[in-house]
């Protein structure tokens, strides 16, 4: 009997199910590793847990009911040993500094699955990715996730007619984006990991990854010249601003691998959690990417991204104009721009009738927001709260956030009142109003 790996609802989890995924805190840190099986206890603490609506599980494809599981469809095929023998290549490289020319001709067969995967199915739509689950580790989870969206990216480049990608072409855009950021190996982690904005000191040594990374890597003859620019140009852009590998001549013309390994690095930043940064959702990132299209990055390449990514995950929050609070229910997958959406709460006493309505993004009812009143998303009330925060510390009032001049006031479901008291308590101090009874 065959098993599948299935998304399901937290709340219709039951004891002696196989997790088929690490489950991580709204912070990145495993709570449970793939493999448990699931008791009373373990279910009742991920309930406890809001921002974890749904979770993978092992399941036979005789026990999925109509409408409770949604198969897992990204990547499903790509075996979990290729990851962890990933993983050893980069703690090898941390320790050693160097890249030996076996390690790169075993990397070329492991990641050859992963290019099987990607090319031998029709795409799915990569939605719902995981946030890092250990800062020591980020060089690793981020290089393995650019490497999945590259080879995404060249598979519809493939499917549109823009790129006809050999056997050749995938495997050295799979290693470049693999190793776009080995540099960082040899950036010391407490600037890798460090809260907030680095000094210009700092900020040199971290730039310098490109310069270190195509070190390790430039006299390896079993890796091709085009991953090698990866390495060395990921961060020089289209109109000539970035930088490059300290000694490599500036490129008249980015070459299309490295274009492709540019966008999806710059995506992955941009969603992945951080020390320093907060993750943003997929919608914003994409709209950071196209604000960039023509002159920073190749705009078929970021077109193509938005075609393979669900904008908004299951479960996230998006806050509108106005202060109301919504989160995202479901996503019908040929309408991924279109979440459906549960007003769960609002800081707007005028709002409080709305609290409760299900609606989709694209069609909002009269007197609910739509996508262009939307201000901000997040994985997680405290990650909202903390957008908020960083909004109002860019001297933006609290007015200029939430776009009203209405009475500020928490109101919401009745399972959300304790989470929007204790993260979003702020806003009543801030606005120097008393909390609503």
């Amino acid at each position: 009997m065959s098993n599948l790996v299935v998304k399901i609802q937290t709340e219709d989890l039951q004891p002696g199910q196989i997790l088929a995924e690490d489950v991580c805190d709204n912070f990145g840190r495993i709570l449970l590793f793939s493999g448990a099986t699931l008791t009373h206890f373990t279910i009742q603490g991920l309930r406890e847990r809001e921002y974890i609506k749904t979770v993978k599980v092992r399941i036979s494809a005789d026990n999925i009911a109509p409408g409770l599981l949604r198969p897992e469809e990204t990547f499903a095929r790509i075996p979990a040993r290729v990851h962890q023998k990933i993983g050893e290549f980069f703690e090898k490289a941390r320790t050693s500094a160097q890249v030996r020319e076996e390690a790169i001709e075993h990397l070329s067969e492991d990641v050859q699955p992963v290019i099987e995967s990607i090319f031998g199915t029709e795409p799915a739509i990569v939605h719902n990715l995981r946030l890092l689950s250990n800062h020591d580790d980020h060089t690793h989870q981020h290089s393995w996730m650019v490497m999945l969206l590259s080879l995404s990216i060249l598979r519809e480049a493939e499917l549109k007619g823009l790129f006809k990608p050999d056997r050749h072409d995938k495997t050295d855009m799979a290693l470049g984006a693999l190793l776009h950021d080995i540099g960082k190996t040899q950036v010391p982690l407490e600037i890798l990991n460090k809260p907030g904005k680095l000094s210009a000191e700092e900020w040199q040594q971290m730039r310098l990854h490109s310069t270190h990374g195509y070190r390790m890597i430039r006299t390896l003859s079993s890796l091709m010249p085009v991953s090698k620019a990866v390495v060395g140009h990921h961060h020089r852009y289209l109109d000539g601003s970035g930088y490059s590998a300290e000694g490599l001549p500036f490129l008249e013309n980015v070459p299309d691998l490295v274009r492709i390994a540019t966008v999806a690095d710059i995506y992955e930043a941009i969603v992945s959690e951080r020390p320093y940064h907060i993750a943003a959702l997929p919608y914003h990132a994409i709209k950071i990417l196209e604000q960039g299209s023509n002159q920073l990055y190749d705009p078929r390449y970021v077109s193509l991204l938005r075609e393979i990514i669900a904008a908004f995950p299951i479960g996230s929050l998006l806050l509108f104009s106005g202060g109301l609070v919504a989160q995202v229910e479901d996503v019908n997958l040929k309408e991924k721009d279109n979440p459906l959406l549960l007003v769960v709460g609002c800081f707007n006493r005028k709002l409080v009738p709305r609290i409760g309505q299900r609606y989709h993004l694209e069609s909002p009812p009269s007197g609910l927001p739509g996508e262009p009143e939307l201000v901000l998303g997040a994985y997680s009330p405290e990650s909202l709260a903390s957008k908020i925060r960083a909004g109002l510390q860019l001297q933006k009032s609290l007015f200029d956030i939430l776009g009203s001049d209405a009475s500020i006031g928490l109101y919401s479901l009745p399972e959300w009142e304790a989470s929007f008291h204790e993260n979003f308590g702020f806003l009543l101090r801030i606005s120097n109003r008393p909390e609503p009874c």
